[in-house]
């Protein structure tokens, strides 16, 4: 989908443009001299192409999505990268983003920065909508449209980390020493992991450490625990919704975080889905796709909001 051309905001230098060439072009023509009757029609001639020449350029400029990352953050800039056919410049309309140059500088340059978008929510993205806007070649006036871009991958916006439900973790730390300490590991050797606050010094592990030059630690086998169930219903209101999916984030990565295994449950557009979810990237997807929960026949009223159980 492509919109209109039309001239950038204000739109004064139009108007005075179109009345300075008027007037030059009847005081040429009527002075009589030949050299002046020229530089007027040099003057006019530049005029109208600064003004209207943005438009033709615009009109003819083509923009393709070359790549774009699969996740992004709601809150934090995500970069897409772009091809135009001229210099160019972007603003994401949605998801909103600043304003950006693109394109060839010179014509043997392959391209600028790309396209920056900032989502101020979550959600799954196949494509954007831009603005582009251009004042060659002279620079006296912007002109500007909008167009939607397909992307060639999915776009998942994970919600922001909210504050995280007070859930109990207490049964891997019996003395309550402390509420942040990692769960203690028995068993088998399996591999090495980074350092987390909490693991024993014990398990330390130092040729990889030297090796990696990051602190290693024995990962060892270990009982499987009961997963912990994080059921999250989102309301219709899209601001109540955003917040609830941002503690329900939190709380899956603080569960994950100190090695419990999760089973998200979440409303999507085909329905219903209870399922693991063993990372963040993960988590963050589920999210992104989770929808309004629907009303449940013969059951009253939805409660919404993110639930734990343990």
């Amino acid at each position: 989908m492509t919109g209109r051309v039309r001239p950038g905001r204000p739109f004064s230098p139009i108007g005075v443009g179109a009345a300075v060439v008027g007037i030059w072009w009847l005081v040429a023509h009527n002075s009589g001299s030949g050299w002046v009757q020229a530089i007027g029609d040099a003057v006019f001639g530049v005029l109208l192409i600064g003004l209207i020449g943005p438009a033709v350029v615009l009109a003819r400029a083509r923009v393709q999505v070359l790549h774009t990352p699969g996740d992004a953050s709601a809150g934090l800039p995500v970069e897409i990268a772009v091809r135009t056919s001229s210099r160019v410049r972007l603003r994401g309309i949605e998801p909103a983003g600043p304003e950006g140059f693109a394109g060839p500088v010179r014509r043997r340059s392959s391209g600028g920065p790309g396209l920056i978008l900032i989502p101020q929510h979550r959600g799954v993205y196949d494509q954007v909508t831009v603005e582009i806007a251009t004042a060659a070649p002279f620079g006296l006036q912007w002109w500007a449209r909008r167009t939607t871009l397909a992307l060639p991958a999915t776009l998942y916006v994970a919600p922001r980390v909210g504050r995280a439900l007070p859930v109990d973790l207490r049964e891997q730390d019996p003395t309550g020493d402390s509420a942040r300490r990692s769960a203690d590991n028995s068993g088998d050797p399996r591999g090495v992991r980074f350092y987390r606050s909490g693991d024993n010094r014990r398990y330390v592990h130092w040729p990889a450490t030297a090796h990696t030059g990051k602190l290693m630690v024995r990962e060892l086998e270990r009982a499987s625990a009961e997963p912990v169930i994080v059921r999250v219903a989102l309301p219709p209101d899209s601001e109540e919704a955003e917040r609830i999916s941002e503690r329900a984030f939190a709380t899956v990565l603080l569960l994950l975080d100190r090695g419990r295994p999760v089973v998200l449950g979440t409303t999507e557009s085909s329905g219903g889905l209870v399922a693991s979810v063993s990372e963040r990237r993960q988590a963050g997807r589920r999210l992104a796709r989770a929808v309004t929960a629907p009303p449940v026949a013969g059951h009253g009223e939805v409660s919404f909001g993110v639930e734990v159980d343990q």
